[in-house]
């Protein structure tokens, strides 16, 4: 294979990954609007609620002994 028509198969390839990569974009931004537009659906006092009641599970979840030394466990492996 001679050098030019490696030159060609590499701008080709280059092309290609850029295409790809604006069609990702844009499927990625296209997800985002769907996103917000459902999330701008919920109402507020719902969303509070429902923070609310995650924050008192896990509040529960974190007084359990076993609970707290995985997590404890999981924190101080990671520092290695």
């Amino acid at each position: 294979m001679s050098l030019k028509s490696l030159n060609k198969q590499i701008e080709l390839c280059s092309r290609d990954t850029e295409r790809q990569r604006l069609s990702v974009l844009a499927i990625v931004n296209r997800q985002q609007q769907d996103v917000q537009q459902r999330l701008q659906g919920i109402p507020l006092p719902l969303v509070l609620g429902l923070a609310l009641i995650a924050g008192f599970a896990v509040e529960k979840l974190w007084q359990l002994p076993r609970t707290s030394q995985v997590v404890q466990f999981m924190l101080s492996m990671r520092a290695f």
